[in-house]
């Protein structure tokens, strides 16, 4: 006797609701994130580009691992450092000093310039080598 079933079970999956349901958490996530702000930094653009110069003016200064100075490219005795620095940056207080520096370059040479800057109230900028 060749007996059949009658309900056959069918393999297939229905995928519309699992559609649904991620086509609503897209749009819950879409509606969420213009909810959030990130935190920015709001840059102020200029409007229009300004033909001003800025005058400032560099000052090199050099000390090497002998324990030479050099500023702006001559070679300065240790005792007349001060006094150059002095005549150079008395004109112009916004100069910066842009001193380079050997890596074996002793600490008290450069304690010197970093001291004399200071006192003129002139910025540094150092460059290790």
């Amino acid at each position: 006797m060749a007996l059949r079933r009658r309900n056959k079970i069918s393999a297939s999956f229905n995928m519309s609701s699992m559609t649904d349901i991620v086509f609503l958490l897209l749009i819950f996530f879409m509606i969420t994130s213009t909810l959030v702000h990130p935190n920015a930094l709001k840059l102020v653009i200029p409007k229009k580009s300004t033909t001003k110069k800025s005058e400032i003016k560099f000052v090199n200064v050099r000390v090497t691992t002998a324990g030479s100075f050099y500023i702006n490219g001559r070679k300065i005795r240790k005792a007349n450092v001060e006094t150059r620095l002095v005549q150079i940056l008395s004109g112009n207080p916004k100069a910066i000093i842009k001193m380079r520096t050997d890596k074996n370059a002793k600490t008290g040479d450069v304690a010197m310039v970093l001291d004399i800057a200071e006192t003129l109230g002139n910025k540094v900028v150092l460059d290790i080598r």
